[in-house]
């Protein structure tokens, strides 16, 4: 994750840029098991100031999931838009106090010479990734029928056998008679 590192103190003031492409393994590096693979073109901008880090970040591609219905691979497309600032010469002191107010304003002591924006490219796709991860979700695509069709008949299969075995239902006297 070193080539995340943005070494400020180097930059002159004014607009910087930066390019990345971002694969699975980004993702894996974060323990993150839904994703499992990546194409995404990440564009940060930096504006640096004398005390302020502006931080524009900007990403397009897709994620690949697996279908929560079919088990399919569904390539999700993504684009996203995320701003982070870095506040420069911060009092050591109210540094951790500040930063659990805010998760996307940082406040850097003046020792600190540089910044990894991985944790902030990684949350800038986080809002992007559904709850529910359906092939239906993305444009020209369905799930896959033949496994619809084994989870209708499972399902059915379910419906005829509610039939309880009987030593539960013994089972359940027991506790009748407790209460």
């Amino acid at each position: 994750m070193n080539n995340f590192d943005i070494e400020f103190v180097k930059l002159e003031n004014g607009i910087h840029s930066f390019q990345y492409e971002i694969d699975g393994s980004f993702f894996e590096s974060f323990k993150n098991l839904d994703i499992q693979g990546a194409h995404v073109d990440v564009r940060v901008s930096l504006n640096k100031t004398e005390s302020v880090l502006y931080f524009d970040i900007q990403g397009k591609g897709y994620l690949n999931f697996q279908c929560d219905r079919c088990l399919s691979e569904i390539q999700y497309p993504v684009n996203t838009d995320f701003k982070v600032v870095y506040h420069l010469n911060a009092v050591e002191s109210k540094i951790d106090e500040a930063q659990e107010v805010n998760l996307d304003v940082f406040y850097l002591s003046g020792t600190q010479y540089k910044v990894n924006i991985a944790d902030s490219i990684y949350e800038s796709f986080l809002s992007e990734i559904p709850m529910v991860k359906r092939c239906d979700d993305v444009e020209n695509n369905e799930c896959n029928a033949e496994m619809i069709d084994c989870l209708e008949d499972l399902e059915e299969n379910k419906e005829g056998k509610n039939e309880i075995d009987p030593r539960w239902e013994e089972l359940k006297k027991l506790l009748n008679k407790e209460k």
